[in-house]
């Protein structure tokens, strides 16, 4: 009653912000899903539903900078560590398994007869079980936002109705804004340590920094004391 999918996974190296001189160059390593390439078990290439996530949006990112400008209210960045990998694909797969081909050099010394030699291996093209959501499967972005979505309202918060990506916690009187693995808040200093402690207990997320000291949406703040030759 099951249904296989095969797939392969690879690993994928690039330069982040390539385009700009040498000493902003970062370095990144992934390893990815080939999403264009997945067969069921008689072979047959799969074409997969287009299930867009939900857009994040730039209005609402505003809106969150204006609250943590009220009096007695601050705004935090967070990122999600890992984000896709958070999800298991059990969570969502249902009655479909999905197994995957291993580049050869991530294959253990135990797939061939020569051990450590790694010259002579046992089997042609073996696979394993995919457990976790990984970054080109052609769901992954939706599946991690349903899984992000699922732990965010455990700690008390509620989508805005409309607004996609967008959370309002009604006790605390705070907001939320998710974009990816980008989670933004704003609310009252004397919340955000605890709920951000909250969320930190369903997902996995880097220590929240103000929003003056991070960038989101491509945007960075910088506090600005205005002069009186500004004013005038």
């Amino acid at each position: 009653g099951k249904t296989y999918h095969f797939g392969r996974v690879f690993p994928l190296c690039h330069i982040k912000h390539s385009e700009l001189p040498p000493e902003f160059h970062d370095y990144k390593g992934h390893v990815v899903f080939g999403g264009n390439q997945v067969r069921d078990e008689n072979g047959i290439l799969l074409l997969f539903q287009e299930q867009g996530a939900s857009a994040s949006s730039m209005v609402a990112a505003k809106l969150l900078d204006a609250l943590a400008r009220i009096p007695e209210y601050d705004g935090e960045n967070s990122d999600a560590q890992k984000a896709y990998t958070q999800a298991l694909l059990a969570d969502f797969e249902e009655d479909t398994e999905t197994w995957v081909e291993l580049p050869r050099e991530r294959w253990p010394d135990a797939w061939f007869h020569d051990g450590s030699k790694r010259q002579n291996p046992k089997y042609t093209r073996p696979v394993v079980r995919l457990l976790r959501n990984l970054y080109g499967h052609p769901l992954a972005g939706l599946w991690w936002e349903k899984h992000c979505h699922n732990q965010i309202i455990k700690c008390g918060w509620t989508r805005v109705q409309g607004w996609e990506c967008l959370y309002v916690h009604p006790k605390k009187k705070a907001w939320l804004s998710v974009y990816v693995d980008d989670l933004k808040m704003a609310g009252r200093k004397a919340d955000l340590k605890q709920l951000w402690e909250d969320l930190q207990k369903h997902l996995e997320l880097d220590p929240p920094t103000q929003f003056h000291k991070s960038v989101y949406l491509g945007c960075q703040q910088e506090d600005f004391q205005p002069t009186q030759e500004d004013l005038d």
